[in-house]
């Protein structure tokens, strides 16, 4: 063989040799998937839209790096469909707890029945979900937010005709703040004195929905409606705008809660009568302490329970409080949740 051709034949076989020896090294154990250094924690919530959910997200987010969980968030963009499918990935992805916070209360739980199959734990994050045997539900005291509001409306509005402009029908929390007007104001001297004029659920808790239903309301009963009752800041929000578009600023008392920016501001300029503080710092402390005690196996303190309509959950509740212009001070502002400075802001430029 000639000398020339031999030493390119040898080439061809060495580099023949180094590809095949380099493809066995990457089919190799290497590629495997090292194991997780961290639990992991599935935070799945209903919607952003509203300026608590992100409160929310936030500080989830930072308070469980401080522990030393990783935490992947889904937002379901009010889509129970979208929702079940975010879970799915989220289990399929390896994460240790299901923190769930519901769109729809009875179609979430077939969240947590995909959940519970495979042995992930379940809480049932600020909305219940319903007939799922979650393993705890953590949640503010939602009887006690809406007979806050209540109170606050009859002190200021003793008697006339309310609006109820409650949240979304398929959210049980929804039920829970009614039931909490209702203490108030189904009362003998409440029912004497007090006509609710209209009243509905507002779908995904749309501002928009409100506005709408309000403003309708307005034009056919105006001279009638003293006070309204909403299911959350956003939907005061909405009343609001119904009541200044009809020229009745003023004239009508608003109440709400969650204590949005939005809804502080409004209080100190004298259009929103209230809100009820739900200090989501304690919520989210509250939730991932129970993490802990999920991801060891041991039990875990609670302070209530509630039946989801087939099952008796455990509840952790966390308190809340009602503000209004003579306490914003001494509430959202002294605990931080909001700057006084940003409270305060318009009239600051004024």
């Amino acid at each position: 063989m000639n000398i020339f051709v031999k030493r390119a034949f040898q080439g061809i076989m060495l580099l023949a040799c180094i590809f095949v020896f380099s493809s066995c090294k990457k089919a190799g154990p290497i590629e495997k998937p090292e194991p997780k250094s961290k639990p992991v924690i599935g935070f799945s919530l209903a919607t952003l839209k509203e300026d608590r959910w992100l409160r929310d997200r936030d500080i989830f987010i930072a308070k469980a790096k401080q522990i030393g969980y990783d935490v992947i968030v889904k937002n379901a963009n009010n889509n129970s469909q979208l929702q079940f499918e975010q879970v799915e990935d989220m289990i399929a992805s390896g994460i240790d707890v299901l923190v769930i916070a519901p769109h729809d209360s009875i179609d979430a739980k077939r969240c947590v029945d995909a959940a519970k199959k495979v042995g992930i734990p379940v809480i049932s994050y600020d909305r219940l979900v319903r007939d799922a045997n979650v393993d705890v539900y953590i949640s503010f005291d939602n009887v006690k937010v809406g007979r806050l509001a209540a109170e606050e409306l009859t002190k200021a509005v003793p008697e006339g005709g309310y609006i109820i402009v409650a949240g979304a029908e398929n959210d049980n929390n929804t039920k829970m703040f009614y039931s909490g007007y209702m203490q108030v104001l189904s009362t003998p001297q409440m029912r004497k004195n007090i006509k609710i004029v209209a009243e509905t659920w507002v779908e995904d808790w749309r501002r928009e929905g409100a506005f709408e239903f309000v403003s309708e309301v307005l034009r056919e009963k105006g001279d009638e409606v003293k006070g309204i009752i909403a299911g959350n800041d956003s939907l005061a929000w909405g009343a609001i705008d119904a009541i200044s578009v009809a020229r009745l600023t003023g004239e009508i008392k608003v109440v709400g809660h969650d204590a949005d920016l939005a809804a502080c501001q409004r209080i100190v300029e004298g259009t929103q009568l209230s809100t009820v503080y739900k200090p989501i710092k304690n919520l989210v402390e509250a939730t991932l302490d129970v993490c802990g005690y999920l991801l060891e196996g041991k039990p875990f303190p609670h302070n209530s329970s509630i039946n989801d309509g087939t099952y008796d959950i455990p509840y952790v509740m966390i308190d809340v409080v009602s503000v209004t212009r003579d306490n914003i001070d001494e509430t959202v502002i002294k605990d931080g949740f909001h700057l006084k400075k940003d409270v305060y802001r318009s009239l600051d430029e004024e």
